[in-house]
């Protein structure tokens, strides 16, 4: 009895064992298809739309198209058609519902949609479905748990089975090493890499995705071998270049990451999308021209973003086509006022110093400083302006918003706030700056001409003659050199003159107004002066 209730058992189990095997061997067969291949191939190479073009016609024509239904949702994915995805799914299934992929398909889009609940349970169908042990549907689980970073730890596990099955799979341990990475374990995803370089000597994506680690924690020089090596193993492979480009980016090498990025337009069926990153290398290599171009393109679109307005603004201005770069300022502050940085202040601030709208400028230099106070070069352009433009009262807190933030102050820096004093009547603090502008530059004159000026202005009836000694300097010091220094000695001689004439030494006096009139024979106070001298 007992011996008949096991063959009988034994006989029921045979279908449901030879489902299985079936099962198993479709699902491993899946990534053999030729169409599958290709298909996997065109998205590697970064060309989901003609992946999923190659595929809709495999589908069309299969007799048995399940499977391929898998991989052109897959392909949708990629291509970032979720939602046609999602039909393809329910359509594979529809075609076959024990072809266990599609299945994986419909959790990894429940996944993205964060409806993990509804994900596991289709995921666990699949896996029921072959009992753990079809090493496509494993990794395929997998990758779909490594969408997100808060399931890396299933797909580490599933993957180890994997492993199991089929010790020879390069793509087994490309994932493995991206389970890794997804837990910032670096060492041990180049480790996995590595293998799966090894397992398929052939493939550019270990090196590829080598490449990526070290870019990541910014080894500029290994990560730029792992991609070139990616190059050398496949010159199709279009996102070696991309990651060439932004390494190169990073270097601050922009004719490298130009050219590296050229490159990836040649082969990827992105160009469209990757233009603006493409401009913005064009830029850094100064190439603004050429990018002026580009971002002319970009600038007419519809959905054109603040930061593209931005950028082909600093280019246009970087090339001297002012007028327009004004244009594109005005354009991106309409839309970004708000949230405008520090640096686009500054940019149209030197715009409009090019346009000479100075009043202009300084408004937008400040509202860069209110963002970012500690910027020196731009502290150094609205002082200076604000000394051009004679705004001597606004020009004193901003030198010395300056001289704060240098080390040590310059020598030109006590010139200047000597001067904004000295033009706002605060004679004192402008004696203590000239005073210090002469102890660091003493065989400058005009340190001595102003210092004259400010002392002459603290003694302004010329009773103690606090001016003389400095004016006597600053004759010393430009005595040797009379036609280019002649205003400021015709002032010298002409306080000094002045100084005798008060203190009754007419031959003193004399001298000094001679001395002026042998400069500039039409001086009229001069003249004066020697008419009352004769009385």
């Amino acid at each position: 009895m007992k011996k008949r209730f096991e063959v009988a058992n034994s006989a029921s189990l045979k279908p449901f064992l030879l489902a299985m095997a079936l099962l198993v061997f479709v699902a491993a067969r899946a990534q053999q298809d030729p169409e599958v291949t290709k298909g996997l191939r065109l998205i590697e190479l970064d060309k989901p739309g003609a992946a999923v073009t190659s595929l809709q016609k495999a589908v069309s024509t299969s007799a048995t198209p399940a499977v391929l239904y898998y991989y052109l949702g897959y392909a949708q994915i990629k291509n970032g058609e979720r939602e046609k995805a999602k039909e393809t799914f329910t359509k594979g299934i529809g075609a076959d519902e024990k072809q266990p992929l599609n299945y994986v398909g419909k959790g990894l889009i429940a996944l993205q949609e964060k409806q993990a609940t509804d994900a596991k349970a289709l995921f666990d169908k699949a896996l029921t479905m072959t009992k753990s042990k079809d090493a496509v549907v494993l990794r395929a689980v997998a990758e779909a748990y490594l969408s997100t970073s808060q399931t890396a730890k299933e797909a580490m596990s599933l993957l180890e089975k994997a492993k199991k099955l089929d010790e020879t799979s390069s793509e087994t341990e490309v994932l493995i090493g991206d389970a890794f990475l997804a837990v910032n374990n670096g060492g041990s995803a180049v480790s996995a890499y590595e293998r799966g370089a090894k397992l398929d000597p052939k493939s550019a994506k270990p090196h590829y995705k080598i490449g990526l680690v070290y870019l990541r924690s910014q080894n500029v020089p290994v990560a730029e071998e792992a991609f070139n090596k990616a190059i050398s193993i496949d010159p199709d492979y279009a996102l070696a270049y991309k990651e060439l480009g932004e390494l190169y980016y990073l270097a601050k090498d922009g004719p490298k990451a130009v050219k590296a990025y050229e490159k990836y337009l040649e082969h990827t069926e992105k160009a469209d999308a990757a233009q603006l990153r493409y401009a913005f290398f064009l830029f850094m290599a100064k190439d603004f021209a050429k990018a002026n171009t580009v971002f002319a393109k970009l600038t007419t679109k519809s959905d054109v973003t603040p930061t593209t307005l931005k950028y082909a603004a600093y280019s246009l201005f970087e090339s001297k086509e002012l007028e327009k770069s004004q244009q594109m300022f005005e354009k991106y502050f309409a839309l970004q006022n708000e949230k405008a940085e520090a640096s686009d202040f500054a940019y149209f601030g030197k715009l409009l110093v090019e346009l000479k709208k100075d009043s202009l400028a300084l408004l937008n230099f400040q509202k860069s400083l209110d963002l970012e106070p500690k910027q020196m070069e731009i502290r150094q352009i609205q002082s200076d302006m604000l000394l051009k433009n004679k705004k001597y009262a606004e020009a004193v807190p901003a030198l010395k918003a300056l001289m704060g933030l240098r080390a040590k102050p310059l020598s030109a820096d006590y010139y200047n706030i000597g001067r904004a004093y000295y033009f706002t009547d605060q004679f004192p603090q402008a004696d203590t700056a000239f005073t210090k502008l002469i102890e660091m530059q003493p065989n400058m004159a005009v340190g001595y001409l102003w210092e004259g000026r400010t002392k002459a202005s603290l003694d302004p009836e010329t009773e103690t003659g606090l001016a003389k000694p400095y004016y006597e300097s600053l004759v010393e010091k430009s005595i040797a050199t009379p036609e280019k220094s002649k205003k400021d000695l015709i002032e010298a001689y002409s306080y000094l003159g002045y100084y005798y004439f008060l203190k009754a030494d007419r031959k003193q006096a004399k001298t000094f107004f001679d001395k002026v009139l042998a400069l500039d024979p039409n001086d009229q106070k001069a003249l004066t002066a020697l008419e009352e001298l004769k009385k």
